[in-house]
């Protein structure tokens, strides 16, 4: 009987810190929902220039890049709770310093901040997630990913409607970091401590990732950069290519995300069906497939259902491959994160310009099939990392 009642308490812990985790992504996608709708009233606050606009947005993107390796140290040292506690307080309070900003010096760097506690937020909560679903014995990654998705869409929403209403920003990213505040104070009793934060003294607190890690992070690197083009390219293609009217242009986009979210909201029972590598072979046919379509038969129709296609091949990329990543025998779920976190991360941010620069020489059309060509790869390369990762568990 005691032994049961502890089972049974165990088991509703890791109930709790599933729920608690999802918190946490939910609050790092509204944060970042509401930060990326506010670009235009910043953008007209401070009177930018595209350029100098792509300037503030490469500061967060480098306090991101500098953020996640000390913060998978940090998980390493002293677990995934303390640092999920520290950078989502920190996230809710950056929003606030954002929206406060009197000057444009202060504002970058206010976003330069913004960027490094959003950095350190991911490599926490996956670092979390992971141990959650360890807890579990099934996979449950894509789940966690999926609200993060619903939260920048709400974020996104409220945006609009706030400033619709006439709301300013200072009064709206005062708000949503109050919320975030208080989720962190809410749910972070609630999550799991891990074996990272019983490091002791003696061991050593640094390590090279192993080669199979590498080739994680690398595929890691190609999602993320698909993922990140068709964010950035798909409305432009519709519009620009399949000649569309920029209202109907928008639904390619729309139908993208919204695959996206739903292929990650199913993400989980694919995965327990199928297996993770099957699952990333299907993924990456999607993804030839899709686009292959939107880009031979360029035409509203075909071109929309074609990116449907490449957001349920892309949707679960990430929370495999987050997942085999958490799970090194190595460097452990915070270093092993953060390692291809940022390679991904680098990925997703030079993805768009590098399509940007081929589309001048190229076309749009053969700059986005180097997107087809990363699917292929990773349809034949993708099983044998995933299998080759485990292999060493």
């Amino acid at each position: 009987m005691r032994t049961s009642n502890i089972t049974e308490r165990s088991a509703q812990g890791v109930r709790a810190a599933r729920h608690a985790t999802y918190a946490m992504f939910l609050a790092d996608g509204l944060g970042f929902g509401m930060w990326a709708g506010h670009i235009p009233a910043f953008k007209q606050k401070f009177q930018l220039s595209d350029s100098s606009l792509s300037i503030v947005l490469l500061a967060v993107a480098v306090g991101a890049i500098l953020s996640m390796p000390l913060a998978g140290q940090v998980v390493r040292r002293f677990g995934s709770r303390f640092c999920i506690a520290v950078s989502v307080a920190s996230f809710g309070l950056c929003l606030v310093s954002i929206a406060l900003a009197p000057s444009l010096i202060l504002f970058l760097v206010a976003a330069l901040l913004f960027g490094a506690v959003k950095g350190a937020v991911d490599v926490g909560i996956n670092a979390q997630a992971v141990v959650v679903e360890q807890g579990y014995g099934r996979p449950i990654m894509s789940s966690f990913q999926a609200l993060w998705s619903v939260g920048g869409l709400a974020g996104g929403f409220l945006t609009s409607a706030a400033l619709g209403l006439g709301s300013v920003p200072i009064t709206n990213l005062l708000c949503v970091g109050s919320l975030i505040l208080l989720l962190d104070l809410l749910f972070y009793s609630h999550l799991l401590p891990d074996a990272s934060s019983r490091m002791s003294e003696g061991e050593q607190r640094f390590r090279l990732p192993s080669k199979s890690l590498v080739y994680v992070a690398i595929l890691t690197f190609i999602a993320l950069f698909s993922e990140g083009v068709l964010q950035d390219w798909a409305a432009v293609y519709m519009r620009q290519v399949v000649a569309v009217p920029v209202a109907v242009a928008a639904v390619g986009y729309a139908g993208y995300s919204t695959a996206m979210a739903s292929g990650r909201f199913i993400g989980d029972r694919v995965v327990a069906f199928f297996g993770e590598r099957i699952t990333m072979r299907l993924s990456g046919a999607l993804i030839v497939v899709g686009l292959m379509t939107a880009l031979l038969v360029p035409r509203p129709i075909s071109a929309v259902a074609g990116l449907v296609v490449v957001g349920l091949g892309i949707s679960n990329l990430v929370p495999i491959l987050f997942g085999a990543a958490g799970r090194d025998p190595v460097l452990g779920p915070g270093p092993g994160i953060a390692a291809v976190t940022t390679m991904g991360y680098f990925g997703f941010l030079i993805g768009p310009a590098v399509i940007g620069q081929m589309s001048t020489f190229f076309g749009l059309p053969i700059a986005l099939s180097l997107v087809a060509v990363f699917g292929l790869i990773i349809a034949v390369s993708g099983p044998a990392v995933i299998q080759s990762h485990a292999s060493r568990h």
